[in-house]
């Protein structure tokens, strides 16, 4: 889908009403929570659109998708939520995300977001290894135990 944002700092992966109605409006759950934004502004959503399938790079997973009113800068917020069924490691820094698939970690580097950041990925940093290209097995990524 075009105009899709991964942000590591959204607790919940949002879907554009937009987006939604253009998706010919699938049935929503009920949602009674209030979304709290960036600028403490709070706002009702439509509700939750269950067990959505998002594919990258040959990889899926389905996730809750809350479905907001209002003028947004995307179509579709992939938030922590997402990032967690991905096990996938994102950084902002560097723009790059990783994620394990079919016994290898697949590394995406966006390229596209800066004019002028043509950064090779053989230059991106690996952070200590962290971001191998070839695996020969999955590492399990799990969320963090929030009791921690």
């Amino acid at each position: 889908m075009s105009g899709t944002i991964i942000d590591e700092g959204a607790s919940m992966s949002i879907l554009s009403s937009i987006a939604w109605e253009a998706l010919g409006s699938p049935p929503l759950l009920p949602e009674m929570r209030n979304l709290t934004g960036f600028d403490k502004g709070t706002s009702r959503p439509l509700g939750i659109l269950p067990n959505v399938p998002i594919t990258l790079r040959r990889k899926t997973v389905h996730i809750n998708v809350m479905v907001v009113r209002g003028p947004l800068d995307y179509n579709l917020l992939l938030g922590r939520d997402y990032i967690y069924s991905m096990g996938a490691i994102v950084s902002s820094l560097f723009r790059v995300m990783c994620f394990p698939h079919e016994g290898r970690v697949v590394k995406l580097v966006d390229q596209l977001s800066f004019p002028g950041s043509h950064i090779p990925s053989s230059q991106v940093p690996s952070m200590n290894g962290l971001f191998m290209q070839g695996m020969s097995h999955q590492i399990p990524v799990r969320p963090p135990d929030e009791r921690q």
